[in-house]
């Protein structure tokens, strides 16, 4: 039996590696810095070495955190201005390499690298929710909710990962937050278009 945990733990830990060391390659720098230039090329860098290598034996709330901080970085445009069009789901690859994203964006740019991490995609949503701002003003939202228990019993148990906050702070904590309408993850669920569409760009690194 403790043979049988040593090799599951083993090839967990394996997997994990492996998946952190496929998401940035050398041949997706040099693609990056062909297509964007050479600061697009330094920031998939910046993600492998800060984040990727330095973070894989970190905690997770470390993880979410500095993944969370590195993130938001990224100067936000809307997808009328990007990509000419009302919604557009980006690849991590195209949302770094143009250095610019919507909130889905982000969202999307977090999980994936938080998965290639090892964090648990079964405890990361993808939230559709309603934001207030300081002015009072309502809009459609997306953020990244990771769950600390399966099955959490309150908002204390839900973490969010937005770009108009740069705290990762519990849901009980983001009164800005005023509704949520509903949580997704094609990639452990049924699979919508926008989740098929996004998994072959992020499988063929769409820059």
């Amino acid at each position: 039996m403790k043979f049988l945990l040593r090799v599951v733990l083993i090839l967990t830990i394996f997997s994990s590696y492996c998946m952190a060391s496929e998401l940035i390659t050398k041949k997706l720098e040099k693609r990056a810095e062909k297509k964007y230039g050479r600061f697009a090329k330094n920031r998939f860098i910046d993600i492998d070495t800060t984040l990727l290598k330095k973070l894989k034996n970190s905690s997770d709330i470390k993880k979410l955190n500095f993944v969370n901080t590195w993130v938001n970085f990224i100067k936000y445009k809307s997808d009328k201005q990007i990509y000419g069009v009302n919604d557009y789901w980006a690849t991590l690859y195209e949302f770094v390499g143009k250095n610019s994203g919507d909130c889905e964006d982000y969202t999307i740019a977090k999980y994936y690298i938080l998965k290639a991490l090892g964090i648990d995609p079964h405890r990361m949503k993808f939230a559709y929710v309603i934001y207030k701002s300081r002015s009072g003003k309502k809009s459609s939202h997306m953020v990244l909710a990771y769950l600390k228990t399966s099955k959490p019993k309150t908002k204390k148990d839900i973490l969010i990962l937005g770009n108009n906050n740069r705290l990762v702070l519990p849901a009980s904590k983001r009164p800005d937050l005023i509704k949520v309408i509903k949580m997704i993850n094609g990639d452990t669920g049924p699979k919508s278009k926008k989740w098929k569409k996004l998994e072959a760009g992020m499988k063929r690194k769409k820059l």
